[in-house]
């Protein structure tokens, strides 16, 4: 998503993928998209259990976050760690920061199980390595462990070896192939991906027209994804967009986007070579009151009074005379 419109990296760590996937039916179907496997077909969110432990390490802890899984499907004991790397550059460490972590999660598993030495039927569970990148650079890192090792080819199967799959919002998903899939997974990506104000709407549009197999734990997840990550007064305009009658949603978004318009181009009048929000922001600062006016009367019909003063500057006595008029 481009800069001009999500919020900060640090507060995106914190709460919207972890939130979004901390929810066991969002989860269960990224496994499903993503791993294309027989076994996973049968992943429902009532066979997973969460893990609240947490397996990243203190090096990293502002550029990613994890999320643990643990599943049995017919007795097969299954962890699935997704990494969630927030850098914006590539990071040609990860298999070896992957090898890590999952030594980590079986070290912890083991602790729990209390294995004996004596026992001739010992088994670990599986552990699903999965990275969920959103950088604006091609991941090109190897996705299998052994091709980091020097002279690997002399090695043959005597190495220790994994794969994992990576999820790259940015480059590994078309526009045109997310709004197919219509199930939540590509309802986040099609938001997450680098796109400005105006293309976000016109998605948010797409979601709310053609997302309709969608739960409501599926678009209550939505939601709060979008209040987490994208600036307020978009997030506000984008789950009214959501929460509308099918009929209304076509006007709502040209509305919303003829405002968004309004903003950047009184932003690039006075020749600021920044982002929309920000644009907005010291293109009031800098404006005459009539301006401001202006960009308040556009604001009447999708804000309260309250967020419309704090936006613009007015008093909230003027914004109600503007209403009022």
């Amino acid at each position: 998503m481009s800069n001009d419109i999500k919020k900060s990296i640090h507060h995106i760590h914190d709460k919207s993928y972890k939130d979004l996937y901390s929810k066991k039916e969002v989860a269960a179907d990224l496994f499903k998209r993503l791993l294309k496997e027989e076994w996973a077909e049968e992943l429902t969110a009532d066979k997973l259990s969460f893990v609240t432990k947490s397996f990243v390490t203190a090096d990293y802890e502002e550029t990613e976050c994890d999320v643990v899984y643990k599943a049995t499907l017919n007795d097969v004991d299954i962890i699935f760690y997704i990494l969630i790397e927030f850098q914006s550059t590539v990071d040609y460490r990860m298999p070896l920061r992957l090898l890590f972590y999952m030594c980590e999660i079986l070290r912890d598993d083991a602790k729990n199980a209390k294995h004996s030495k004596h026992d001739r039927n010992l088994k670990i569970p599986a552990v699903i390595p999965i990275v969920l990148y959103n950088g604006s650079e091609i991941w090109d890192v190897p996705n299998e462990f052994r091709k980091i090792i020097y002279n690997e080819n002399l090695f043959k199967s005597s190495l220790l070896n994994f794969t994992y799959d990576v999820v790259d919002v940015n480059n590994g998903f078309t526009k045109e192939e997310l709004v197919k899939s219509k199930n939540v997974t590509s309802a986040i990506f099609l938001l997450d991906q680098k796109i400005d104000a105006l293309e976000f709407l016109q998605r948010i549009k797409a979601i709310a027209l053609f997302f309709d197999g969608l739960s409501k734990t599926e678009i209550l997840a939505i939601k709060n994804w979008i209040r987490n990550t994208v600036s307020d007064q978009l997030a506000e305009s984008a789950i009214k967009i959501l929460e509308a009658d099918r009929r209304d949603v076509e006007s709502m978004v040209s509305s919303n986007a003829f405002i968004l318009e309004e903003m950047k181009e009184e932003a690039e009048k006075r020749g600021l070579k920044i982002g929309i929000e920000e644009g907005i922001k010291q293109g009031i600062e800098q404006g005459e009151k009539n301006s401001r006016v202006h960009i308040a009367k556009n604001l009447l019909d999708v804000l309260e009074d309250e967020i419309i003063a704090i936006k613009t500057g007015l008093s909230i006595e003027e914004v109600r005379n503007l209403r009022n008029q």
